[in-house]
């Protein structure tokens, strides 16, 4: 599996078979090649995940592709006439050689309460990604794929998230909203307190790729 991360929340996986992607938001610059992307997933509505110029994109190449997201973001992509699929509850789909884990959760609280549903996904036993939530899973996965900025973001409580899932690897992400001494200066504090010193703690900027 190769995974290419992509402006803030943006990552691409690619398992020989299709490719995946998932939240190709606002501040997310797509490759000129999109070819072979058989699932889109949109974790929230918020235009930092949800770009509809981006989708449009990505349908030029893949007029098949299969797009999954909350009922909020289902109901927008059809009034533009685009088909998608609403994940409700926990569900479980497979599709161009991945298992795909959905889990329907609140977007953590900006002010006070939560401003939407989000979605946390597990993709095979590879990346465990939660979004805008602080969302955990029981199962061991290869790579978190760890929040590290945003507006409802709390680094604590991003630090109990990241020492409450089992992964070898954690891959910041969704990071675009800080300078890269903001960035460097969350990162350093996630490495500083994780409860297991041999987990690999990646920062990769756009473009680059990881196994």
């Amino acid at each position: 599996m190769k995974l290419t991360k992509y402006e803030h929340a943006c990552l691409i996986l690619d398992n020989d078979q299709s490719r995946l992607i998932i939240d190709p938001g606002c501040f997310s610059k797509l490759p000129d090649d999109l070819a072979n992307i058989g699932c889109l997933i949109i974790t929230e509505e918020h235009v930092d995940h949800f770009n509809l110029e981006n989708v449009q994109k990505i349908l030029a190449q893949n007029s098949d592709v299969t797009i999954f997201s909350t009922a909020n973001v289902y109901d927008q992509l059809a009034k533009e006439g685009i088909k998608s699929v609403a994940i409700h509850g926990a569900q479980t789909k497979d599709i161009g050689g991945y298992k795909l884990s959905f889990y329907e959760t609140d977007h953590a609280p900006i002010y006070k309460k939560s401003p939407c549903k989000s979605l946390s996904l597990k993709v095979d036993d590879y990346l465990f990604y939660p979004s805008d939530s602080y969302n955990t899973i029981e199962d061991k996965v290869a790579i978190l794929a760890l929040p590290t900025s945003g507006p409802w973001h709390k680094l604590e409580e991003a630090i109990e998230l990241a020492n409450a899932i089992t992964s070898p690897k954690i891959l910041a992400t969704h990071n675009f909203l800080y300078s890269e001494a903001g960035q460097g200066v969350a990162n350093s504090f996630i490495r500083a307190n994780l409860a297991d010193s041999t987990r690999e703690f990646i920062y990769l900027k756009a473009g680059e790729s990881i196994s």
